[in-house]
């Protein structure tokens, strides 16, 4: 293996919150597909007191991007989507509860979406996503209105107890891709190991579908190492888990962006302090993954720059017929520990997106 690589952020940022529905959240986890006249992004967005939200914007160019009002929106009930279980006490995201009334261009409820495009099929867009049930599905003729499967969970809520730490891990990451080399659905969800100092590390899972309703059980197929945890301490901080991987057919392999989690201590109370950043990743099956260098693919902006905190991708890049790859990603100004259960937002933090060109050699 033996890939080399560029890559240039564009320098500001292409969508940033504007709307009730939205607060301080913009973000990929999400989609950006082709359409034959535009592009459209499923992104994220997140209200405290409510919950998450896949919201749409389209674009003719890539650059500029519009969020049409499509939708009334009234909410009051907040959603839950547990990530961690303290002491037999699920940790709600939510601080306060609120009421949103308004149009909108959201388009579903569920959270750490992937939109899957199949122009050919009688449903074109199929949406993973997940809930307090688990890992849920929906499917939609137009792209606007989804309708979930009826049988949902495809997958069910996943656990991961730690006894040391008397906490219970939730499974709540799950970037999904078509593979069109061996014409399955792969979602990367996330699972977790306990190391031998005891504490819960973030990896790689992996669960496979034909039609996007029958998934296979989720299995563990790459762990961080010593060598992730070498970039971290690099960098400052403890030890690093993988938050998420994003795969796609490239050639006759397979490459993904990995979003290194860089992680400084965890909460007594809630989850990890700490950065994410993207590293590209190369498999031959994707199964077995490695880095393919020690240096960032999407570095963190500089201090205080709209994505000096967190970067986390879509679930898929754009590659051209000369094999350019366009990948548009979120950024953050504020770290992972902001917004859990011990260290409020501050004002002024929010998540946005932008976009970035990465060349291989």
């Amino acid at each position: 293996m033996n890939i080399k690589f560029t890559s240039k952020k564009h320098p500001e940022p292409l969508l940033c919150p504007e709307y009730p529905w939205e607060e301080r959240h913009t973000y990929l986890y999400g989609s950006v597909i082709e359409l034959k006249d535009r592009l459209r992004m499923y992104y994220q967005s997140y209200v405290d007191g409510i919950g998450f939200f896949v919201c749409l914007a389209e674009s003719k160019d890539g650059i500029n991007w519009e969020k049409p009002l499509i939708k009334p929106l009234k909410e009051s009930t907040p959603h839950l989507y547990p990530t961690v279980e303290v002491e037999g006490r699920v940790l709600d995201f939510y601080h306060k509860t609120q009421r949103l009334e308004c149009m909108s261009n959201v388009v579903a409820n569920y959270h750490i979406p992937s939109v899957i495009y199949r122009p050919e099929e009688e449903y074109p867009y199929k949406l993973f996503g997940y809930t307090e049930k688990g890992y849920c599905v929906a499917f939609s003729k137009d792209g606007i209105n989804f309708v979930e499967y009826e049988k949902n969970p495809v997958i069910p809520l996943l656990k991961f107890p730690n006894r040391k730490t008397k906490k219970v891990w939730f499974s709540d990451v799950a970037p999904v891709f078509y593979d069109r080399k061996k014409k399955v659905y792969r979602a990367m969800v996330k699972t977790y190991k306990i190391d031998k100092e005891g504490r819960t590390r973030r990896c790689v899972g992996m669960s496979i579908s034909k039609d996007f309703i029958n998934w296979s059980k989720p299995r563990t197929i790459w762990v961080p190492s010593d060598r992730e945890d070498r970039i971290a301490r690099s960098k400052g901080f403890k030890w690093a888990d993988f938050y998420g991987l994003c795969p796609f057919n490239y050639k006759d392999h397979y490459l993904g962006f990995l979003w290194l989690f860089m992680i400084d201590y965890e909460f007594a109370r809630g989850t990890h302090e700490g950065k994410i950043e993207v590293y590209l990743a190369y498999s031959k099956d994707c199964k077995r993954w490695e880095l393919v260098s020690e240096e960032s693919v999407i570095p963190l902006g500089k201090e205080s720059e709209w994505d000096c905190g967190m970067i986390t991708t879509a679930n898929q890049p754009l590659i051209d017929r000369e094999g350019n790859i366009k990948i548009y990603y979120s950024g953050a100004n504020f770290s992972h520990g902001y917004g859990e259960y011990e260290k409020p937002y501050e004002e002024g933090h929010q998540f946005c997106v932008g976009i970035a060109d990465v060349k291989l050699e």
